[in-house]
């Protein structure tokens, strides 16, 4: 009975393993209960004034619930004529989930805040240069600098840079050029990772690929023909889908249309024309193309996009469902910015 009882234990182990998506639990280890990963969060700066300026680091739990409940990680009182909100770009964050340490860059007061997750603990360091988005790729955080106080002109110079999260200081790892299309500056930047060595920047029509083995630079100019008049299309809000290709959020004021779509970008052909997964202006949003962030969940093909109105008062949410198409929305009376997911 103790031979037969064992066998059927093995039987149901092997036939819960084989049964387990990984994009729904992780393996068993030490009899550690499953954990599904989806439900593991987000991260989300929140930057509100009452009755002083307040700055606060959040988590949101998932499934996301309408309305959002914002779990309060930091809460720190701001100097308003040190922070206020045109001087908190959205796209400046980045999110070591190894370590559990949360990044946000403020490029204009050249500061980087470094926020401990399990501590509740907030390091500040002063920088040096307008680098823009901060990127991690196994455990190490980059960034890109560009000539010209972050405004390239024709060439465009860049640097990849390496930031060091203990005191912020950066150390270059390549430098390199390419004629300028449409443009190129800090305030547009924003940049995803495979978590296996290669780093992606974008601005305007400007794709730059970084092989942190290699450390070689590639570049690629995604709308040949670029005409701020006749074709005019911009890219922003990269982010990394699960099948390895780029998502990144397309604007388009040309001869052919306009629009505003999330489209894929082939990681194997960056020549061919982008794939629309998602379509902004028919489902009546408008993503502010400045003062935003994003951040892509693979385990549940989610992508999330934080977009400041022009009132500069409120934001508005969207979770975009890329498998289904459907989209969750809301507005807040506060700025949001700096969203990462929890799984990054």
């Amino acid at each position: 009975m103790k031979h037969i009882t064992i066998k059927a234990l093995i039987i149901f182990l092997i036939f819960s393993i084989q049964s387990c998506s990984t994009k729904d639990c992780i393996e068993l280890e030490d009899n550690v209960p499953t954990q599904t990963i989806c439900e593991n969060g987000l991260l989300i700066m929140r930057s509100e004034d009452i009755g002083q300026p307040l700055f606060s680091l959040d988590s949101i739990s998932k499934p996301v619930t309408k309305p959002l409940n914002f779990q309060n990680i930091r809460q720190d009182a701001q100097d308003d004529m040190q922070f206020d909100v045109i001087t908190r770009p959205s796209n400046y964050d980045a999110y070591d989930a190894v370590n559990q340490m949360y990044y946000i860059e403020f490029p204009l007061e050249q500061r980087l805040y470094k926020y401990n997750i399990q501590t509740q603990t907030r390091q500040e360091f002063t920088v040096a240069g307008f680098y823009s988005a901060p990127v991690f790729n196994n455990g190490n955080l980059y960034a890109i600098t560009i000539d010209n106080n972050g405004y390239a002109t024709n060439p465009a110079n860049y640097t990849i840079e390496s930031i060091n999260t203990n005191d912020g200081s950066l150390t270059a790892l390549a430098t390199n050029s390419f004629p300028l299309q449409s443009y190129f500056n800090w305030e547009s930047m924003s940049s995803a990772s495979n978590g296996n060595g290669m780093l992606y920047f974008v601005s305007g029509s400007h794709l730059i690929s970084y092989d942190t083995v290699s450390t070689s630079t590639q570049y690629t100019d995604l709308v040949p023909g670029f005409d701020f008049t006749t074709n005019f299309q911009i890219f922003f809000g990269l982010e990394l889908r699960d099948n390895g290709n780029l998502l990144a959020i397309r604007e388009r004021d040309n001869d052919q249309g306009e629009g505003i779509e999330l489209v894929e970008i082939n990681i194997s052909n960056f020549s061919q024309n982008p794939t629309v997964v998602f379509d902004f202006t028919a489902n009546g949003i408008e993503p502010n193309s400045e003062f935003y962030s994003t951040t892509y969940d693979a385990c549940d093909d989610n992508y999330y996009v934080t977009s400041l109105n022009s009132d500069f008062t409120t934001t508005d949410f969207y979770q975009i469902d890329l498998s289904t198409g459907t989209v969750l929305s809301e507005n807040h009376s506060f700025y949001l910015m700096g969203i990462e997911s929890k799984t990054n």
